[in-house]
């Protein structure tokens, strides 16, 4: 028996499956399986590809080549549970910055307006204070004659 073969059946050894459980599992039938564990057959791509599917741990190196142990290499994965807490404390706060950022811009907005209103009633108030000070001068001269025509 091939060595491919004999590595496809200690998959099936190793995880405790009969050959029927494995074949179900794998999806192919128990006369492929049995060829298999017989010699007959050598495993093709699509069964070491439902192998790699149904079983992630398997290593493909282990599993085609014979290459490494059984089980993939574990990678240690850095601990980044800090940071993840410290990126929700963080995003937990953007709700309430969007939120007075979003009435700043409103209150801005406000002001805005307020002030192109102002510079549009500027000629208008020149004209008032044009007016007022015609006025000013004509009440002025009013008065002036009023005190003359008195002490006349």
């Amino acid at each position: 028996m091939d060595d491919l073969n004999k590595r496809v059946l200690s998959v099936m050894e190793k995880k405790l499956l009969s050959k029927s459980a494995f074949a179900n599992i794998l999806d192919i039938s128990l006369p492929v399986l049995t060829h298999i564990g017989s010699g007959r057959n050598k495993p093709g791509i699509d069964l070491i590809t439902k192998i790699l599917t149904n079983f992630p741990e398997i290593s493909p190196d282990w599993l085609l080549l014979g290459i490494g142990t059984m089980k993939r290499e574990q990678i240690n994965k850095p601990d980044i549970s800090l940071e993840l807490q410290k990126l929700t404390d963080l995003s937990s706060k953007f709700p309430d910055f969007n939120q007075n950022a979003s009435k700043i811009l409103e209150y801005h907005a406000i002001l805005l307006k307020e002030i192109l209103y102002l510079n549009e009633l500027n000629p208008y108030l020149k004209a008032i204070q044009n007016n007022s000070d015609y006025f000013s001068l004509e009440l002025a001269q009013l008065k002036d004659d009023l005190i003359i025509k008195v002490k006349d």
